[in-house]
């Protein structure tokens, strides 16, 4: 693996231990435009700019503008979604509607400082009755709606920085089926907040398994960074007396169980006090399994939110794996003519009205002449099933 990667990592881990690099390291940058620039366009893919710029800023390395930049940025990003979540919730606790925050909502608070733990939106679950109101609200606050009754979740956008995912289900009925049927009924897993009326929190081990269920799904579909590497590493050194009998008991039901045990296993080998006290690459390569070597591996090269060449050759392959081997072809048609549960999720009008589904197959490829995003994404899918 090329240095900068290890170096990025290893300053990712000096950040979240509140320990300072060694100078081994830092010199390296100091002076070194090629070089830093290197390890700031890495870092940016993995939406670790702001982590590992403070790190570097700390040890007294000029980081320059766009690291700066960065930096600035992601405080002033948490700053203004934080406010702005505020005015949200109080509106959720005024009219009487049940609210979770999740994912990096409740993970950023356990990093060591703001901005150092890098958003692009808020996720909030809410009662699914009120789908309508929080829509007329959010438009009156000026946000545009991005999508509103698909799906899971409901979408909206604001300029300068804004957008909340308001969660209706944490999965949809396209989702796996035991994860679908384990969250069906998550409100009697909640805790209510002491200080609202109508705001809930998991208790730690039942978050921990949601954000490695989350995490498993993005994993197995167009792939995720180190970042959620690390996230599974903050959270556990912050909740070392978590009932690990518990979590696995609850990971073998839905799946993850392996997924689990392998994630926690490598980021604790990647992200431990001891790797930022010995700053040797081999030190942490030679400890490494192949099958973790493997596993880091595809964290590093799926980016922060993954690719769509990776979610195409992952659903390929998983479409396959359930199929005992189906063809091409067969994937193909499987694709052009979904199931019910795609209809029933992405375009329940047709759901509705089964007999206008010859309509639907249609319209489906109609949008493709239009749209530039979905005719980019269909070319790409074609080129995936051509080479694989």
């Amino acid at each position: 693996m090329h240095n900068t990667y290890w170096d990025m990592l290893y300053l990712m881990a000096c950040g979240v231990n509140r320990i300072s690099p060694a100078d081994t390291c830092t010199m390296s940058y100091k002076n070194n435009i090629q070089k830093i620039n290197e390890l700031y366009i890495l870092c940016k893919t993995h939406f670790a700019d702001a982590l590992v710029g403070s790190v570097l800023k700390q040890s007294g390395v000029n980081v320059g503008n766009i690291w700066n930049e960065a930096i600035a940025k992601s405080i002033r990003k948490v700053v203004l979604f934080d406010a702005e979540r505020a005015q949200i919730l109080s509106y959720m606790e005024s009219q009487g509607i049940w609210y979770l925050p999740l994912k990096g909502i409740i993970m950023k608070e356990l990093y060591p400082a703001v901005g150092m733990r890098q958003m692009s939106d808020n996720d909030i679950l809410f009662d699914a009755d009120y789908s309508d109101t929080m829509h007329d609200y959010m438009v009156t606050r000026g946000y545009e709606t991005e999508s509103f009754g698909m799906g899971n979740h409901d979408v909206y956008k604001k300029a300068p920085v804004y957008n909340f995912e308001l969660h209706r289900a944490l999965y949809g009925s396209t989702g796996r089926k035991e994860w679908v049927d384990y969250y069906a009924d998550v409100k009697k897993r909640l805790i209510h907040d002491e200080n609202s009326s109508y705001g809930y929190h998991l208790r730690d081990e039942d978050f921990y398994v949601y954000i490695t269920c989350h995490a498993y799904k993005h994993y197995c579909g167009s792939g995720t960074g180190v970042r959620t590497l690390l996230d599974f590493y903050v959270y556990l050194i912050s909740h070392p007396d978590m009932d690990m009998e518990y979590i696995q008991q609850e990971c073998r039901g839905l799946g993850i169980d392996d997924f689990e045990k392998e994630s926690r296993r490598l980021c604790r080998k990647i992200f431990s006090n001891s790797v930022c006290e010995n700053y040797d690459i081999r030190v942490v390569e030679d400890s490494l399994t192949p099958s973790e070597k493997d596993m880091l591996a595809y964290y590093l090269t799926s980016g922060a939110y993954g690719s769509y060449d990776r979610l195409i050759s992952n659903r390929i392959d998983r479409f396959q794996n359930e199929n005992r081997g189906a063809s091409k072809f067969r994937y193909m048609l499987h694709r052009l003519f979904p199931e019910m549960d795609v209809y029933r999720e992405y375009y329940p009008f047709f759901y509705r009205h089964k007999l206008l589904l010859p309509v639907g197959w249609l319209y489906r490829i109609i949008r493709l002449t239009y749209d530039k995003d979905r005719r980019r994404r269909a070319i790409i899918e074609a080129k995936v099933i051509k080479h694989k």
